[in-house]
């Protein structure tokens, strides 16, 4: 993703940044549904590459539309399993800090991740957050990494064949019920 390259792309960035905002916004009540409420908790998935809040990714997840204060924004630790496959869903790729776990224990977590390749990091997060306590854990991507010689992969990008639709419900795979 060119938002990551050194020098940083900005329009790339602006783009990321506003489909967060968009998607948090425009579909807050279809995130909220599965658990019951929105999130109380904002987070992302942190990379081995550029670690902590310096990550471009740590930028898209200060889009977040709500409960997005400093309050309610914590910052996952790489855990010992970050080197292990990364293909492999694991509880130990990442860590929540103990300063932090208030944050965590009983909430809904928002997790933002800026690209979904195999799931495997977004799905580590989730289950470190699970473990210290979060009742609910929605991961919220923006971007799908997809290749076309990728068997799996090309009956989803034959498909695409319209442009980018903020209003799309990435929840119900339609239009929101509440829009």
């Amino acid at each position: 993703m060119s938002y990551k390259r050194t020098p940083v792309a900005e329009k790339s960035v602006k783009d990321l940044c506003l489909m967060i905002l968009a998607a948090t916004t425009i579909h807050a009540s279809c995130i909220a549904v599965p658990p019951g409420r929105t999130w109380q908790a904002v987070t992302f998935v942190p990379s081995a590459s550029k670690p902590g809040r310096g990550h471009p990714v740590a930028q898209l997840a200060r889009q977040v539309a709500f409960h997005n204060d400093a309050d309610n924004r914590l910052t996952l630790d790489l855990g010992p399993g970050i080197e292990a496959d990364q293909r492999t869903v694991r509880g130990d790729r990442f860590a929540v800090p103990a300063r932090y776990r208030e944050r965590v224990e009983g909430k809904h977590v928002l997790l933002v991740d800026d690209t979904w390749t195999t799931g495997a990091k977004a799905q580590s997060a989730a289950v470190s957050l699970k473990e210290v306590g979060a009742a609910h854990v929605t991961a919220l991507c923006a971007a799908r990494w997809c290749r076309y010689e990728w068997e799996s992969h090309r009956l989803l990008l034959d498909r695409c064949t319209e442009p980018y639709d903020a209003y799309f419900c990435p929840v119900t795979g339609g239009t929101c019920p509440t829009n």
